[in-house]
Formats: C-alpha cells, structure tokens, sequence
C-alpha cells in the first residue's frame, strides 16, 4: 500500500467499521462529519505542498493537531468534534494486524492526542464546566431533596440525575460506566436485564447504527430510583416503550433532560450559581471520585425511626424524610443500611 497516495482509501476503509468505539458502524450524522474531517486532517493538516506526508500523518503530536483544528473550524465544540474524529481515526489505526487492524501507528497514539484537561476548546464555554466530586455529591443531594412540580412529584428527576451520575456512583470513569444525555433519554422498559447481583440495561451505541445497543451497567441506587419512578411514569396508548416521558406520554427530550438538571441543581445552595449553565455532558463529563469503602457505615449511619432517615453529610441538611431509594446493598464493598447516592462519598478526604 502506498501510504503516501492512499489516505483516502484509510478513512472509508475506517468508516467502513467496525470501528474501535462501538464495534458497530458509524452512523450517517458520523460519516456527514467525520470524512472530511479527518481527510483535512491527513491531507492538509499533515501535508506538505498539497501532499500528504506520512512522516506528518503517522506520527501525530496534540500540538499539531490543536493547530490544525483552529484552522478547521470557527466554533469552539465544531474544533472539538473535529479532534475527537481524529483520534477515532487513530484508535483504529493502531489496531494490531493479528485483530484485523492496519497496524500504522504504535499503540496509544491515540490517547497522547488527548488534551490536558480544560484544553479542549469549548472548555470554557457555558454548559461545559465539569463538576467536581463534591458538586457531584451535591447534584446528588439535591435530587433526594427536590420536591418536584406542581404537575409532576420528584420521581423522574431524581432517577434522571442519579443516571447522569452513574459513573460516580460506582466511583470510576470508563466508557462502561458513562451514560450520556441521549443514551439515557432513549432508554426503553424493555431494555433492563437482571445479571445475578447487577442490573444492565440495552443502551444506543455511540457513533454506531441506530439500532445498534450495549448493554449498560447500572449502579442500584439509580435502579431504586427508577423502580420508585415507574408507577408515576405517564404512558400514552399504544404506549412508546421509552423509559422516561413527558406528563403527557411522549418520550423525553434530551433538551428536556438538560432542563430538569439546571432546575434540580438550582435547589442546592452549593449549586446555584453553577445551575444556569449546568449540562448534562458536563456531568456525565465530570471526574468520578473513587469512595473509601473502609468508611461507608460512618457515611451512611441511620438515624430516626421508619422510614426517615439523615445522613452524615458536611454543610446544611434537611431533615424531612428523604424519598430517594433506600435500604440497598453497597456493590463496591460493605453493607449500606438506608444509603442513598449523596451519601456515598460523603465521608471522602475525612481522616
């Protein structure tokens, strides 16, 4: 192969897929965006003369690529979208030969065109601040504690956020742990599975056919949730089959999603100036602390009688009864007695 000539035949033989994210195809919205993407990228990014140099090419530096984005596109999230193209381009470059992969670049080329963080461009922009763990277990605080609407009790809300911060309720970042806005809003009922001591759920592959799902674990106090959700879930006849819809029955709206986070988070006084311009890619974004499991019980001590219950957390607590989920197992080590998702890591950077 003729690598000097032939980076066209690269991309549509890496668009072809199965590609490395999914192991599925890209959808038609990729394939729009990230063809010309990632041939502007090879061909003048890592050009010469209107040629493309494979010393250039197969060796790439996040400098370079950082450059050849500013002159790509205008837009802070278009130069993103742009750069993460590439390094799927890559991530399936440095497929072995022995896996079916073209083997052009060592492995982890990759993941050194990541950026440090907040050096993506639309890192400063509103709606794109990441959260820290303690906004985290905030955000979580203020689900447990949010009263709802006039028209709609706490249920769906609290279930959504719990979603969002899935990967903090395990305490990890993998792909394996992240749900992401749409992914949570195209859940369906029929999509949960019941694995011996976990639960998973068929969610929509990312970058992948439409049709195309993996299956998500996800963490039992936001299962709890949901199950409290289901008997205050509207349905529409025939009913659609998604897992969370509007008051009328039609299926929720990712925008809708990103709403009810902002109005949720409004409620914490930790939260509220953050609130406004608060995403629900920055929280699926956001830096999962790992919890200590040696202090679990002091976290989650129960206090009261029935089903009331307060927990140990810093700052100003409210002391009506909670009505998030209660009464669960702690799946990453201990017994939990009346725990819930904002008491999981509240004990974190205490001696």
């Amino acid at each position: 192969m003729d690598l000097e000539h032939d980076v066209a035949g690269l991309v549509e033989e890496w668009l072809a897929g199965p590609n490395s994210e999914a192991n599925g195809h890209f959808g038609y919205q990729s394939l729009e965006h990230y063809r010309p993407a990632v041939l502007h990228w090879l061909t003048v990014g890592c050009g010469l003369e209107g040629r493309p140099d494979p010393d250039l090419y197969l060796r790439p530096t996040p400098t370079a690529l950082q450059d050849w984005a500013i002159d790509y596109a205008t837009a802070a999230r278009s130069r993103d979208a742009a750069c993460g193209a590439v390094r799927s381009f890559y991530r399936w470059a440095e497929t072995p030969a022995a896996a079916g992969g073209p083997d052009l670049v060592p492995a982890g080329t990759a993941k050194s065109l990541q950026f440090q963080r907040g050096g993506n461009f639309a890192a400063g922009l509103p709606g794109r601040e990441l959260l820290t763990p303690d906004q985290c277990r905030w955000l979580a605080q203020a689900a447990d504690r949010y009263p709802g609407t006039r028209r709609e009790g706490p249920h769906r809300a609290r279930a959504l956020v719990y979603l969002c911060l899935n990967h903090y309720l395990w305490g990890r970042h993998g792909d394996a742990d992240v749900l992401r806005p749409g992914q949570i809003t195209a859940m369906r009922l029929s999509g949960r599975h019941q694995q011996q001591h976990r639960t998973t759920w068929d969610v929509p592959q990312k970058n992948a056919a439409s049709d195309a799902t993996r299956l998500q674990p996800v963490h039992h106090d936001a299962v709890r949730a949901i199950d409290e959700y289901l008997p205050h879930r509207a349905g529409a006849l025939p009913d659609n089959g998604y897992l969370f819809t509007t008051v009328n029955g039609r299926p929720l709206e990712p925008q809708s999603l990103i709403r009810i986070l902002r109005t949720v988070a409004a409620t914490h006084p930790d939260l509220e100036e953050l609130a406004p311009k608060l995403s629900a890619d920055a929280v699926t974004h956001s830096p999962a602390a790992q919890p200590r499991p040696a202090l679990h019980a002091l976290a989650r001590r129960r206090t009261g009688t029935g089903t009331g219950t307060t927990f140990c957390t810093p700052g100003p607590v409210s002391r009506r009864p909670r009505q998030g989920p209660m009464e669960s197992h702690n799946e990453t080590g201990g017994d939990r007695d009346g725990g819930s998702a904002s008491a999981l890591p509240a004990m974190q950077g205490r001696p």
